[in-house]
């Protein structure tokens, strides 16, 4: 049988007996490999494989993975890829193993980045700024917010350590018990230091986003994480403070808070303003085509990153990656550098989505060595955007936690973990659980909890705070206090709190005491809280001033500016129920009753009889006081939470009614008063925090139940306070008030050569409380009212706020010597009143970053 080949078929065939025979000879003699992130352990696509000094060369496709025909004339193959440390590797004659490849991020700064070009950089005609600005016109394509609903798995990874340990700590006496644990560092996080962990958490979670009305879901389905002695380490606020400083990160948004700061993005709407902006390269690889972007600051000291953008040119001109750095000339405090790294996977639907975030943050006090290091490592995986979310997936609280979430098993986070954990983390979770054991690092916490909180922990309850011990005033003279509360190694469902003082000038005996029980299983105070309150206090206050354990008598707050002629002695009993619902919605409801007893010069004079005196004023009221406070964050100790301030209002809704002859009252009334608080991020502006409040009184009362301003008489600054207003010399039925401070972090002194090497921060404010007194509630008008006070010659010294607005400004500095404040304020109207200060200096201090 004779078989006939046409002249096509013979050729077809000729090639493909030569395709496979170079295919095999290319299979012997091929050099083969993955080239990944060593941080992530993904693929890196794009990457130049080349075989110096020969011109042989390749690119790693999207997962990472590369082919390169064996040359024996080369010695060495090399990898390069934009924004990694170059790699060699030696080669061995006819080599056929496979070549695998970790890069490591090369974290540059811009100083070392020189850029030279002809003329003056200009936005007009720079192809740099046109791609920025397509980049800007499509966010909203590139944005998981296009779709109507999403879901995404993160793993999550905090760690915090201290860099450098200093030989005297690491090799002293007092750590010699437990050295093993400064012997567990890692010297490949920052360069030529050393990083030991003292934190590690993990966590697996899956988010749920609706943006239509926009609203999100968090369940954690694992945790893992380092914890101490629950007596000295408040767990829970290291936990919300670390994540304070590494906030989720979206390259799209106009502003990205770092720290708490605004610092404006590369891609808001104003970077072309503030930024300068240079291509590097492009980029040619299987996903597409792709341009490196280089970006710097106008001016570095200026709230802005510099960094390498890579945007796609598909038409959508999406981010792919993002390196972006803060360095050190930045107004920050603490801080020596700030670096962050994005990736973006390609979605199905065409668009890159976050799949990795990594920050980091070299803290230092005064730049050197020694300090802190902080790394938060996010993966993004399975987003899905098709599936429909059950409509009740979102009620409840907004962050929920499975039930065996903390107990999974070591299989469960093998299988977890994008990558393992380092050698140095997973001895991290080993050396804590011994440290909770160890009696010389328990004495070590003991003293750094006695010194940072002023409380001496003695079993179940601690003595403290320190600052309260002593002060003076003119009423009491010297006054000592002794005062404690319990802690939840006691009980966790219940908390006290206490104290005894005594004043050698008025030669009195003061108390308070206060106790708590939980109502929902859950330790007192842990949100959602739903407790039972019962307080007494018995104490002297200048009026206007809050009752509490922590109000009045602080050390700091004796030293006065102005004499202090009125007070009050109370009598305060009250009892509330305190319940917490969704998203941070709070229902108190409380019964209180109240007896004032004037002091020093202050009379309670009837009106229509100045001879007929009153010893004391009764009244009992019920309140009911509804709190909104929307994604609040804040940081616990027992029942006192201090807010970590965020760009979400709070609302605050009171109501009062006053019971006529209920427990001894003698006045029916209604208070109502509302009160709203919302910090705005103005971008390279700065912030500004503000506030309003209204209120109405119905009904006839003396004045000490009116609204009496609280005035601040000390030189330290009382962000809630008036402070130029004497104590007592306003009182009003009905008012509007309104607080502005803005903070522009350095906006106009970063301008200004060498004054811009001290880091200063500018600071204004401006407070007006407006109101009223109606004719009924005037002691002129109605005879069964109290005469306002006078001083010893008869001269009023408390006064109706009038319609014309008491108005006071302020304008100073903040961040002296990275911690003082100091304020000029200025009062602008009732300036005929006696014994006022029209202007006054008022200091404050803070650390901040």
């Amino acid at each position: 049988m004779r078989l006939k080949l046409s002249f096509a078929t013979l050729r077809q065939l000729l090639i493909l007996i030569g395709t496979v025979a170079c295919s095999t000879a290319l299979g012997q003699t091929a050099i083969r490999g993955r080239v990944t992130d060593a941080a992530t352990n993904l693929g890196i696509g794009g990457v130049t494989v080349s075989l110096p000094p020969t011109a042989r060369g390749t690119s790693t496709d999207s997962l990472g993975y590369y082919i390169l025909p064996h040359d024996s004339t080369a010695t060495h193959i090399r990898f390069d890829a934009l924004g990694y440390k170059t790699v060699s590797k030696s080669l061995l004659p006819n080599q056929s193993q496979p070549i695998d490849v970790a890069l490591e991020e090369d974290f540059q700064t811009l100083d070392e980045v020189i850029i030279s070009g002809k003329g003056r950089y200009r936005n007009q005609n720079n192809p740099a700024v046109d791609l920025i600005r397509k980049v800007i016109e499509y966010k909203p394509a590139n944005r998981l917010s296009r779709f109507d609903h999403a879901s995404v798995e993160i793993y999550e990874k905090i760690m915090m350590g201290v860099t450098e340990i200093p030989k005297f700590v690491a090799q002293g006496r007092l750590t010699q018990n437990y050295r093993f644990a400064f012997e567990n560092v890692d010297t490949t996080l920052l360069p030529g230091r050393s990083v030991l962990p003292v934190y590690l958490e993990e966590n697996v979670s899956t988010r749920y986003l609706r943006m239509r009305p926009k609203t999100s879901k968090t369940i954690v389905s694992a945790t893992k994480k380092t914890e101490l002695d629950q007596r000295y380490v408040n767990n829970r606020n290291i936990e919300a403070y670390f994540k304070f400083i590494h906030g989720d990160i979206d390259i799209y948004e106009n502003n990205i808070l770092i720290l708490n700061k605004p610092f404006l993005s590369p891609t808001a709407d104003a970077a072309p303003v503030f930024y300068k902006f240079f291509i590097l390269d492009t980029l040619s690889i299987d996903q597409g085509q792709f341009v490196e972007l280089l970006f710097v600051p106008r001016n570095e000291q200026d709230r802005l990153f510099s960094g390498k953008l890579q945007i796609a040119l598909d038409g959508n001109y999406g981010i792919r990656r993002a390196d972006i750095w803060i360095g050190r000339q930045a107004n920050l405090d603490w801080v020596n550098h700030v670096d962050i790294s994005l990736h973006f996977s390609r979605h199905h639907s065409g668009i890159y989505l976050l799949s990795y975030s990594d920050m980091r943050i070299d803290f230092s006090p005064h730049g050197g060595k020694p300090g802190a290091f902080g790394q938060r490592t996010l993966v993004y995986r399975k987003y899905d955007t098709e599936t429909p979310i059950p409509r009740g997936t979102f009620e409840g609280q907004l962050w929920q936690k499975e039930a065996n979430a903390d107990n999974q098993s070591d299989e469960y986070w093998h299988r977890s973990r994008p990558s393992p954990l380092t050698e140095t983390e997973a001895r991290t979770y080993a050396n804590t659980d011994s440290l909770q054991h160890n009696r010389a690092f328990q004495r070590t916490l003991k003293w750094g909890y006695i010194l940072s909180k002023g409380f001496v922990p003695a079993g179940g309850i601690e003595f403290g705070p320190f600052e309260y011990s002593y002060s003076f005033n003119e009423l009491e003279g010297s006054r000592l206090r002794l005062s404690g509360r319990t802690t939840p190694q006691l009980s966790p469902n219940f908390y006290a709190e206490g104290y005894l003082a005594y004043g050698f000038g008025d030669q009195r005996v003061k108390f308070y005491g206060g106790a708590a029980h939980t109502l929902n299983g859950r330790q007192i105070g842990e949100y959602p809280s739903h407790y039972l309150q019962a307080t007494y206090q018995r104490d002297a206050r200048e009026p206007g001033q809050q009752l509490g354990f922590r109000n009045g008598d602080n050390f700091v707050r004796s030293f006065r500016s102005g004499p202090q002629d009125n007070w009050l002695y109370h009598d305060n009993f009250r009892v509330s129920h305190v319940i917490e619902f969704g998203n941070h919605f709070m229902l108190q409801t409380s019964l209180a009753s109240l007896r004032q007893t004037p002091a020093a010069q202050l009379r309670f004079v009837t009106s229509g009889n100045p001879a007929d005196t009153l010893s004391t004023l009764q009244a009992t009221e019920i309140g009911f006081d509804l709190r909104w406070a929307p994604n609040e964050e804040f940081f616990q100790r027992n029942l006192d939470r201090s807010p970590i301030v965020n760009e979400y209002p709070i609302f605050n809704l009171r109501y009062n009614m006053g019971i006529k002859n209920l427990l001894g009252s003698g006045y029916d009334y209604h208070a109502l008063r509302l009160n709203v608080f919302k910090r705005v991020f103005l971008s390279q502006l700065g912030l500004a925090d503000i506030s309003m409040g209204a209120g109405y009184i119905f009904g006839t009362v003396p004045y000490p139940l009116l609204d009496i301003p609280n005035a601040n008489q000390a030189y330290l600054l009382t962000p809630d306070a008036y402070n130029l207003m004497n104590n007592l010399e306003f009182v009003s039925d009905q008012y509007f008030k309104l607080s502005i401070e803005h903070r522009l972090h350095g906006f106009i002194l970063n301008k200004i050569p060498l004054l811009k090497l001290l880091k200063l921060r500018e600071v204004a404010g401006f407070k007006l409380l407006y109101g009223n007194v109606r004719h009924e509630n005037r002691p002129a008008d109605n005879p069964h009212l109290l005469l306002l006070p006078t001083n010893e010659h008869g001269s009023p010294t408390t006064f109706l706020l009038q319609r014309t607005p008491y108005m006071e400004a302020s304008a100073g500095l903040e961040n002296i010597l990275n911690i003082f404040r100091i304020e000029y304020v200025r009062r602008l109207s009732y300036l005929d009143h006696p014994n006022i200060r029209k202007a006054g200096i008022r200091f404050g201090v803070k650390i901040d970053f």
